[in-house]
């Protein structure tokens, strides 16, 4: 990619995401902004020869605001961020079940019924 097109890039880049903050809820604004701040530790990551994954903790507000559409967003802003553009995996992971086995495990080790009976 030559300078003139980085630049236009860089600029599509900037009014998709100025329109996405007038159009966004402001919760889902800041996490398309918490996402794209992890977006850009890897991708300075990955040119210094570091870690290219990202890890963005997420809350479970913020999985409820991360909808196809917010998806769809991030996906086109992340394709004009590199020469071919950026492929873009979210995983939540489970951490609900994750949290519910270490509830299960500390009400045993507390003498307690796991299953509440």
């Amino acid at each position: 990619m030559d300078e003139e097109q980085f630049l236009e890039r860089a600029q599509q880049f900037a009014l998709h995401l100025a329109e996405l903050q007038s159009r966004l809820d402001p919760a889902s604004y800041d996490l398309l902004l918490r996402i794209l701040h992890g977006v850009n530790e890897a991708i300075v990551g990955r040119s210094s020869g570091g870690a290219t994954g990202i890890d963005v903790p997420v809350t479970a507000l913020d999985r409820d605001l991360f909808t196809p559409a917010l998806g769809r967003e991030l996906a086109e802003l992340t394709s004009l961020l590199g020469p071919h553009g950026l492929q873009l995996i979210v995983e939540f992971g489970d951490q609900q079940e994750r949290d519910r086995r270490e509830v299960e495990a500390i009400a045993r080790a507390s003498g307690m019924d796991p299953g509440g009976t």
